[in-house]
């Protein structure tokens, strides 16, 4: 076999660069396309964005690499992908990714046998990742994918014709994903996360037809360079202690990295310590007042890559939350000033990581006993590594996480993963939710009772969303246009309207037995105090037995959450 025959049909790393770094580009293009296919016609549609941020972090990290060997390649792109990896299809996707560079590792160079082989790898990895797997999504349109390509190896093809029957066996199976998921069907779409699975694919067959034929691929034609030039994503400045001002950001590459020697000559110089890795690229993220310190401790190590200092008291003042008085109801234990003089050590033995959206919901769960708040939520799911960031800046070896969304739990119980720390993660699945087992927590029980007593309080919990349609649906027998105001109860549709306070009554008394006692209401950022007043006005006038609080939330996109109990 000749150089050029062998080109067609061996996968070298600078290929398997070139796919990653190809397909990116070419998913930033079409990830708005895979939001609008939410079930929900809500306006927090982010499997486009999730998977197009997940493949950005394996981007950036492959743009300053040219290893020629894909095993090499894979790793690298397998551990950024985890690290960056936001949302259930994001962490999916950074699985297959997984078991992609599991099934090349150690190769200079890959047939395509070895790689269709790969990819099974990957699909074993993904199911194993998820703990009840659910025909019609992103896994069946993989699993079929990966069936193609073993096909397609079978039948002696190059990588452009692999890739193609791949490609075909992924959009029949994503045709059939409403057949599986009722949900699917009735919304009218097919799987967003399959789909984004299959124009992922689409961007390694651009980049593999361009090689072989120096052609674009017929019908499919990239945008100017998404990857090369975008400007990275800004998640706001990190919790600002003035001892340690430099937030140092670094890649350590080398042979026999050890994480564990890496971190314990690390963490005497600062704070917001993570080193997570493994023998051959090594990632570090410390809060210093020495960053040059830093940098020269790391290059005992291994060259560095991918530096970078940020000053973050430039950053503090404009953003640093203010101080929210205690919340209407708290027990006296859960307020700040009861705490004053105490030793916070004492205090924290096991600390609270929690994801909210809007500055009034956040400084709601501070109040409360939350140690650690990341912004995120509805269409901003936070990173796993920005979930294993703010599990290691805690002093406390236990932490208990808060994912509040049904989103965001996969991506924190791989975080959890990812830490030394013993973590709980606690089931809920919206902000009410969260609150609620906020309430319920005690620093004297154990991690298990809390998790448990916090789990049980969530779920006593109802909770009623009200935001806007974004597109035409029907749900459950009701037609809705676009820009039409909703209410969802627990996560299912059950009222549309078009002025925003009456459809919140109109959902209230769908969700009304009789026997709740209490309504608490959070107010959105599109949402005027005189407006939550008349609301609170009407629904006590006519409901004079409930109890009714209502609290700033600040959060974008939803007008109104509120809980039941």
């Amino acid at each position: 076999m000749n150089e050029k025959q062998e080109d067609i049909f061996t996968l070298h790393g600078e290929d398997l660069r070139h796919m990653i770094l190809s397909a990116c580009e070419y998913f930033e293009h079409h990830k708005e396309s895979i939001n609008d296919l939410n079930v929900f016609p809500v306006p927090d549609g982010d499997t486009g964005t999730n998977m197009s941020l997940t493949l950005k972090a394996a981007a950036d990290a492959l743009l300053s690499v040219n290893s020629s060997s894909i095993g090499e390649v894979a790793g690298i792109a397998a551990r950024s992908s985890l690290m960056g990896a936001r949302g259930n299809s994001g962490v999916i996707l950074s699985q297959l990714f997984r078991g992609i560079a599991r099934g090349l590792a150690g190769k200079d160079k890959a047939t395509l046998y070895e790689f269709g082989r790969a990819f099974q790898y990957g699909i074993v990895y993904a199911y194993n990742a998820v703990s009840k797997p659910i025909e019609g999504t992103i896994l069946t349109v993989a699993r079929e994918i990966a069936r193609g390509s073993r096909e397609a190896v079978q039948s002696s093809l190059n990588i452009v014709g692999l890739l193609q029957i791949a490609l075909e066996s992924g959009k029949k199976a994503l045709d059939r994903t409403p057949d599986l998921l009722p949900a699917l069907k009735e919304a009218g779409v097919v799987d967003a996360g399959g789909l984004g699975l299959v124009v992922f694919i689409e961007g390694c067959l651009q980049s593999m037809m361009e090689k072989t034929s120096g052609k674009e691929a017929t019908g499919y034609k990239l945008t100017p360079s998404l990857v090369e030039t975008r400007k990275k994503t800004q998640n706001g400045p990190e919790e600002f202690d003035e001892r340690y001002p430099y937030c140092t950001e670094l890649l350590i590459q080398g042979s026999g990295l050890s994480v564990e020697k890496i971190r314990s000559e690390l963490e005497r110089w600062g704070d917001s310590l993570l080193v997570a890795g493994e023998d051959e690229i090594v990632k570090v993220h410390i809060h210093t007042a020495e960053p040059g310190r830093i940098l020269q401790i790391c290059m005992q190590s291994g060259s560095l890559h991918d530096i970078k200092i940020d000053n973050m008291a430039d950053q503090y003042k404009s953003t640093h939350w203010a101080k929210f008085p205690a919340w209407k109801n708290l027990p006296e234990s859960k307020t700040p000033e009861n705490n004053v003089g105490a030793d916070v050590n004492d205090l924290v033995k096991i600390g609270i990581v929690t994801i909210s959206s809007g500055d009034g919901l956040a400084n709601i769960f501070t109040a409360l006993g939350a140690d650690k708040v990341i912004a995120g939520g509805q269409s901003m799911n936070p990173s796993i590594e920005e979930i294993v960031r703010a599990i290691e800046s805690l002093s406390s070896e236990m932490v208990i996480v808060l994912p509040n969304n049904n989103n965001i739990r996969f991506a924190a119980e791989q975080a959890a993963k990812l830490v030394e720390k013993e973590v709980a993660i606690v089931d809920t699945n919206s902000i009410p939710q969260g609150l609620a087992a906020m309430l319920a927590f005690d620093r004297t029980a154990s991690l298990a009772q809390n998790q448990s007593r916090m789990l049980e309080r969530a779920q006593q919990v109802k909770t009623g969303e009200v935001t806007f349609a974004v597109r035409e649906a029907r749900i459950n027998d009701i037609q809705i246009k676009k820009n039409d105001i909703i209410g969802l109860a627990d996560g299912n549709l059950l009222v549309r309207g078009e002025v925003v306070n009456r459809t919140t009554v109109a959902l209230l008394q769908a969700m009304l037995t009789g026997e709740e006692e209490i309504l608490t209401i959070f107010y959105g950022s599109e949402v005027s105090s005189s407006q939550v007043e008349e609301l609170v006005k009407e629904i006590t006038a006519k409901y004079p037995s409930l109890e009714v609080e209502f609290h700033y939330g600040g959060q974008p996109l939803y007008y109104y959450l509120f809980s039941l109990e």
